[in-house]
C-alpha cells in the first residue's frame, strides 16, 4: 500500500511538471534544442508535449490502480509509455513542418 501512495505521488508531480511546462511555453530541456532542433512554433509545442506529460502521469496512475485487481497490465503500460514517445517525436516532426 505504501509503493501505491508512493506511485500515485509520484504521479501527480509528473502531472504538474506537464502543467507547468504547458504554462512555461518554452521546451529547452529537449536535447539539441537551438542547436539541432529550432522550434517554429515553441508555444503550441510546448502545451502539446505539458498536455502528453499529464496524460503519462495520469496513465501511470490509472494502471498502477488497476493493477491491484487485475495482473498482466505491464504490457499494455509499456506500450502507452512506447505510444507516449512517439507521439512526442510526432509533435516535433509536426512543429518542424508547420508553417505556423
Amino acid at each position: 500500500m505504501i509503493r501505491l501512495f508512493f506511485v500515485i505521488l509520484m504521479s501527480l508531480f509528473i502531472i504538474y511538471v506537464g502543467v507547468k511546462i504547458g504554462k512555461r511555453e518554452k521546451v529547452d530541456f529537449i536535447a539539441g534544442y537551438n542547436a539541432i532542433f529550432k522550434p517554429r512554433n515553441e508555444k503550441k509545442l510546448a502545451k502539446r508535449v505539458g498536455a502528453l506529460v499529464m496524460l503519462f502521469g495520469i496513465e501511470t496512475i490509472v494502471f498502477i490502480t488497476l493493477s491491484l485487481f487485475l495482473s498482466n497490465l505491464g504490457g499494455f503500460y509499456g506500450t502507452l509509455v512506447v505510444l507516449n514517445v512517439l507521439f512526442l517525436g510526432i509533435f516535433i516532426i509536426v512543429d518542424q513542418i508547420s508553417n505556423f
